[in-house]
C-alpha cells in the first residue's frame, strides 16, 4: 500500500497569511496616501515652474512680453503673449485638494517676462488641502526659479 504524501497548504496556513498581508496593508496604506498627497503637490508646482520656465524662453526667443497671471479664487492661471490669451491652465492639474493659497506676491498678482528675459520678483503658495503640506514657488528679478516644499 502506497501512501499518498500532499504538498499543498491547509486552510489555517492560508489563513495567516492572508492576516499577515492585510496588517501589512493596514500599516503600510496611511504612509502610502501621505507620499501620494505629497506628490501630487510637488506634480503642480512642477507644471507652474515648468510654465514659468517656458514663458520665460518664449519671450526671449519671440522677441515679445509673455505674462502669467494667478486667479486665487478660481485656482488657475493664464498665461498671456502680450495681450492675447494663449492658455489657461487649473492648478494641480484638476485635483480638486491642491490649492493656491494667500495672495501671489507678485504685482496685480502677475509674473511679466519681458523679451530680455528678466521678470517681476515674487513668490506664489501651493498647498494641499488635506495633508497641510505647502509648496512655494519663487522667482527672483533675473527669471530664476525656486520651489521650496513644507510637507507634513
Amino acid at each position: 500500500m502506497k501512501i499518498r504524501k500532499n504538498n499543498g497548504f491547509s486552510l489555517i496556513e492560508m489563513i495567516i497569511v492572508i492576516a499577515i498581508i492585510g496588517i501589512l496593508a493596514a500599516i503600510a496604506s496611511p504612509n502610502y496616501i501621505a507620499y501620494r498627497d505629497n506628490t501630487n503637490l510637488r506634480e503642480a508646482a512642477r507644471d507652474i515652474e515648468s510654465d514659468i520656465q517656458l514663458c520665460k524662453q518664449r519671450a526671449v526667443s519671440e522677441n515679445a512680453e509673455y505674462s502669467m497671471t494667478f486667479n486665487v479664487g478660481l485656482n488657475n492661471y493664464t498665461i498671456r503673449r502680450e495681450a492675447v490669451v494663449t492658455t489657461t491652465k487649473t492648478v494641480g492639474a484638476g485635483n480638486a485638494l491642491i490649492k493656491i493659497v494667500g495672495d501671489p506676491t507678485f504685482a496685480d498678482d502677475k509674473i511679466i517676462f519681458q523679451p530680455r528675459g528678466t521678470t517681476n520678483a515674487g513668490s506664489l503658495q501651493l498647498q494641499h488641502a488635506t495633508r497641510l503640506s505647502t509648496a512655494q514657488i519663487i522667482t527672483s528679478m533675473m527669471g530664476r526659479v525656486r520651489v521650496t516644499y513644507d510637507f507634513e
